[in-house]
């Protein structure tokens, strides 16, 4: 019986210590992401005579999958949307009352890489950078006495992003749940959307935003 419970022992030991040892050359993952990102930048443009941010606020989420050729390293591609509000505001003018609302979608198809610190623990950060084809879509609603529109833009440029995660193993270590901070960036030409609601654009601009996600992954 002794015996028989020393073998048990020492198979679960050799099963946690395997599952300890986190990343492995050959492994592959895929992910989820959900949170929220910030733009840093106005727009370029003008309303009223005010400068207007191209993106306050909105929510961010995403799918990616990675194989690791060796425990440090790993290389892939994710897809990932980004849902800004920007700013609204109204003015009279000449009898005439204008509301207008601005937001901005950023979708990105992008190859990523990730560099592991510490791949042999359960708890482990890295760092995450890429690049690929950001889509940036502008959309204006103008509401002028009542009455409303809107306009729509899109603009196609290199994307990029570089940023810091942790994630911890869960149970015997093919979940694991964690988080990233990215700093992302991306060029929208602002004369697209203005040429459609006769306004000044100011050209191409770079625009940016931090983004902060909740991250779940699958390791195989």
């Amino acid at each position: 019986m002794k015996k028989l419970l020393a073998v048990l022992c020492a198979v679960f030991c050799l099963s946690a210590f395997s599952h300890a040892e986190g990343i492995q050359a050959g492994d592959q993952m895929v992910s989820g992401t959900i949170g929220f990102g910030a733009g840093l930048q106005n727009s370029g443009w003008q309303f009223n005579g005010n400068n207007v941010s191209w993106g306050t606020a909105g929510a961010t989420f995403g799918v990616a999958y990675q194989y690791f050729p060796t425990e440090y390293f790993g290389v892939g591609v994710e897809m990932n949307d980004g849902i800004f509000a920007g700013e609204d505001d109204d003015v009279w003018a000449l009898g005439n009352h204008t509301e207008m609302e601005n937001a901005m979608n950023v979708f990105n198809l992008m190859a990523s890489f990730r560099a592991n610190l510490n791949p042999q623990n359960r708890t482990r950060f890295y760092i995450p950078f890429g690049a690929g084809l950001t889509s940036a879509t502008q959309a204006i609603d103008l509401t002028v006495n009542g009455w409303s529109r809107t306009e729509r833009a899109t603009y196609n440029s290199l994307g990029w992003f570089v940023g810091f995660g942790f994630e911890i193993d869960l149970g015997q270590g093919n979940w694991s749940l964690g988080g990233e901070a990215r700093y992302n960036a991306f060029t929208y030409d602002t004369d697209k959307i203005m040429n459609k609601v006769h306004g000044d654009g100011a050209g191409k601009k770079d625009y940016s935003y931090l983004s902060m996600v909740f991250k779940a992954s699958y390791r195989f």
